[in-house]
């Protein structure tokens, strides 16, 4: 999912197997990206073979506070918040 306008809304959806899951361009604002899962990207392949490849769940390049975010599940993200899949999913290691 590419985000290079103003004003979008990207919400309620499953980003995955992409080089980048959700990027905004240095040039977005205004964008609110919510509610969203944004996991394997890149996939794992892509990872392995291109390790210096930057590439990430979020991928935002627009200024500190140019976008909101909001309520989001992934593993990577460059300049956007990124709660863990594990984190957010319910799932907990039984005890003991």
């Amino acid at each position: 999912m590419v985000g290079t306008g103003n004003g979008n809304l990207i919400e309620e959806n499953l980003v995955t197997g992409n080089t980048n899951g959700i990027y905004l361009s240095a040039n977005s604002r205004n964008t609110v990206v919510r509610q969203n899962t944004i996991v394997g990207n890149p996939a794992i392949q892509v990872g392995n073979s291109l390790p210096l490849s930057q590439a990430a769940d979020i991928l935002n390049l627009a200024p500190s506070g140019a976008n909101t975010f909001d309520r989001n599940t992934c593993v990577t993200a460059v300049n956007a918040p990124c709660p863990g899949a594990s984190e957010t999913s319910g799932w907990r290691r039984p005890p003991g």
